[in-house]
């Protein structure tokens, strides 16, 4: 038995070789700060997990291959250090299929990316069933003691829901089900999944996991925008007594969870989609932001600008709700360049005819010829040019209504399934594998450039289900045919029009995967039209989104949905006495400042202390957006519920370094603490400047002070639903030579 170890970013994978049985197991995963014993014997697992069908899938059907046999008969071939990191090559000789794990390194994070791809080099079709992307032991394992002792692993996931994103969830292994009943490998497992194309509609893509003996923390995270699946179990095998340990596997490939079968025919081959995997010292705040750093090295797509991410302005939430017309938009586009403002986007409705439902012709894509007045569209993008902002237009490029003219093309421009067009009244889902679609939607994305425009928001109100079963041997492969279809063309769509800044959006948050974030600009975090709610929502978001592509309403000023139809709202004297404040303006503004701010609301009635709050916000938002790019996520108080009202949230963006903090406070609805302590983790003796950041004018200052001993910021808001923004900044040391 022969002992293998590699190291990259402080962390150490290791792997047992058996030369005689061509066996190469994977057994240990951990940070490198962690005791272990190289001579030791860890429970150990190929870096692939398999299944076939008309092989014995295995005994535990609560797992995604029931630890099948077909894993367990693969012999390696090759083992190949690449200038990325590891390619794993195993072969199983009765069934003539060849297997290549990539692991890439990647550097800067301490994360390993892989995909995995399977190739049928014999002569006889073979019908897949289950393919990991990763799969991974050693979670765990360290330190003295079992895993399985009351509470010692913590396992951090997000609930996700329309309007109710990034809902934080900690469980121990206990309360998932992962409690031991005998001396053998378990069989049952923890499940985070999804099936369809929403593809953060039920949870957030990663996962968690805190020691909370040895301080290591394992994460993992799916990268697709088709069905996802992750797994945290045990397996016991050839490990001895107290070696055992969980793994992690995360797949988009398995019949078990989301339907999944493949026929390989001869000389076919089939890569999965792609999943990362890491670990370090500390908590669920240093897990994520080594995410956010590989995430930032390694899926943000090049820039379609020059400088910073540009402050967009959209109509749509709070505002016109998907009404606009030329005798709305004018104030809007007068007062958002007023603000500062450098993207202006019409929100649906600008190809609707006056009084007709918007969602009924999706698809045409082409400008109401009564809606604009005389100019069109063309003459509302060219005010928007002229008053010195990006013109921007709303479109759902995925679907098509069943009233539009593109619904008579023939049945294949559509995903099928069971015979039938999948959707349904509004939408019909596109079919992107098929080339007259996708030169149908270029023709209307280079129709809309050519008018001006220089923003898409791309918008997807649906989900496919479980996918199309006419492009594939399965519905939920069809669907990932689908997907990578889609990325393409959004590839397309940048290589094209290079300028062009492409936002994502799904209901909200509902497609927030880091698989279509790798081809997006942006995307939205949510649906959620209650200001106050949504600092629970954005500070969830942010530990499977970047800052800088999270975009985060702010809608001050806002015309709520309830008065879509009675604008007058907004000129009653009761109205204007509520906000005369500015307090809810500023509660919006510091929200929309711990993201990519997404400016929204009926700014243009705003009086004059709003106005001057909103633009303080933006040109604040524009001087500390090479901050925000460079940043990751803190939680002084953890993760707030969207339904727990009382107290306090905090949300903070340090850099990547540590040393400064844009910290944002906020006091919820209930109770009656006016002051509020935030332990500032890491900065325990160490000395600090802090400011009030925002508002910035003494009339809105608030109490506060930071107390270096025990790393620890005091605020006091006295009035509930306020916030503040607060910038901290560590103060260096004194070197010792300049002590003496």
């Amino acid at each position: 038995m022969e002992r293998l170890e590699w190291k990259h970013e402080r962390m150490r994978i290791g792997f047992l070789r058996e030369e005689g049985a061509g066996k190469l197991r994977q057994d240990v995963f951990q940070p490198i700060s962690l005791a272990w014993e190289p001579e030791g014997r860890y429970a150990a697992a190929a870096v692939v997990q398999a299944a076939a069908a008309g092989l014995p899938h295995g005994v535990h059907p609560g797992l995604a291959t029931g630890h099948a046999l077909l894993a367990e008969q693969l012999i390696v071939s090759e083992l190949e250090e690449t200038d990325s990191g590891l390619r794993l090559h195993y072969r199983h000789e009765g069934l003539k299929l060849r297997f290549v794990a990539d692991m890439e390194f990647v550097p800067g994070a301490a994360v390993i990316r892989q995909t995995t791809t399977v190739s049928n080099d014999g002569d006889r079709p073979v019908v897949l069933t289950h393919l990991s992307s990763l799969a991974l032991q050693g979670i765990g394992l360290g330190g003295a003691g079992d895993w399985s002792e009351p509470g010692r692993i913590k396992v951090h996931y997000w609930r996700q829901a329309w309007s109710g994103e990034g809902q934080w969830r900690c469980d121990d292994t206990d309360r998932l089900g992962l409690y031991r009943t005998a001396p053998y490998s378990m069989s049952h497992a923890a499940h985070w999944e999804s099936r369809g194309s929403w593809s953060t509609g039920r949870f957030l893509p990663m996962v968690v996991v805190e020691d909370t003996r040895t301080g290591a923390v394992w994460y993992a995270q799916a990268e697709t925008s088709s069905n996802w699946h992750i797994e945290l179990g045990n397996r016991h095998e050839g490990a001895y007594i107290g070696r055992d340990s969980l793994y992690l596997q995360v797949d988009a490939a398995s019949e078990g969870f989301g339907g999944w079968t493949k026929t390989l025919g001869p000389q076919e081959r089939f890569t999965t989609m792609p999943a990362a995997i890491g670990c370090c010292m500390g908590g669920i705040e240093e897990a994520v932001r080594e995410l956010t750093a590989y995430r930032r090295t390694r899926l943000k797509p090049a820039p379609a600008w020059e400088g910073e991410f540009p402050v967009v302005f959209n109509d749509y939430m709070n505002g016109l709700w998907a009404d606009p017309s030329t005798g709305k938009l004018l104030p809007l586009i007068r007062e958002a360049a007023a603000l500062g403002m450098e993207v202006f986007c019409i929100d649906a409705g600008w190809f609707a005819a006056p009084g007709a439902y918007w969602g009924a012709s999706l698809g045409d894509w082409q400008p109401d010829g009564t809606r604009f007045g005389s100019g069109g569209l063309p003459g509302i993008l060219r005010l928007i040019r002229d008053a010195g902002m990006i013109p921007g237009v709303w479109l759902e490029l995925e679907v098509c209504g069943e009233n539009a003219a593109l619904a008579s093309k023939p049945d294949d421009w559509f995903l099928r399934r069971n015979g039938r067009r999948v959707g349904g009244g509004e939408r019909w889902f596109m079919n992107f594998s098929h080339p007259d679609v996708r030169k149908y939607m270029h023709d209307v994305i280079d129709r809309l450039a050519a008018m001006g425009v220089g923003f898409i928001k791309n918008d997807y109100n649906g989900c496919i289900g479980s996918g199309d079963d006419t492009q594939g041997d399965s519905a939920a492969d069809g669907l990932i045919r689908h997907i990578r279809a889609v990325y393409a063309f959004l590839d397309e769509v940048r290589a094209r029009h290079p300028k062009l800044i492409v936002e994502g959006c799904a209901s909200g948050g509902m497609r927030a995967d880091c698989g279509l974030l790798s081809h997006v600009h942006m995307v939205s975090s949510s649906d959620q039209e209650d200001y106050r709610k949504y600092p629970s929502v954005l500070g969830g978001m942010l530990a499977a989104v970047l800052p800088e592509q999270n975009g985060v309403w702010a809608y001050p000023y806002p015309l709520p949905a309830s008065h879509r139809d009675r604008p007058a709202l907004l000129d009653d004297e009761a109205y204007r006495r509520e906000m005369a404040d500015g307090e809810q303006t500023v509660f919006n503004m510091v929200s929309g400042l711990c993201g990519n701010l997404y400016l929204s609301g009926r700014v243009d009635k705003a009086d004059a202390r709003n106005q001057a709050l909103i633009k303080e916000a933006v040109s604040l938002y524009k001087a500390e957006r090479a901050h925000i790019r460079d940043s990751h996520p803190v939680w002084p108080l953890g993760f707030r519920s969207i339904s727990d009202t009382a107290g306090w949230n905090s949300v903070g963006l340090a850099s990547m370094n540590g040393d400064r903090i844009l910290l944002a406070v906020w006091r919820l609805d209930g109770g009656e603490e006016t002051t509020a302590a935030l332990p500032i983790k890491g900065w325990i003796g160490r000395a600090a400047d802090v400011r009030q950041l925002y508002p910035a004018g003494t009339d809105m200052a608030v109490p506060y002070g930071y107390e270096a001993a025990d790393g620890v910021l005091r605020v006091g808001l006295p009035k509930r639903h306020q916030a503040r923004l607060f910038e901290l900044r560590r103060i260096a040391a004194p070197d010792a030579d300049q002590q003496s």
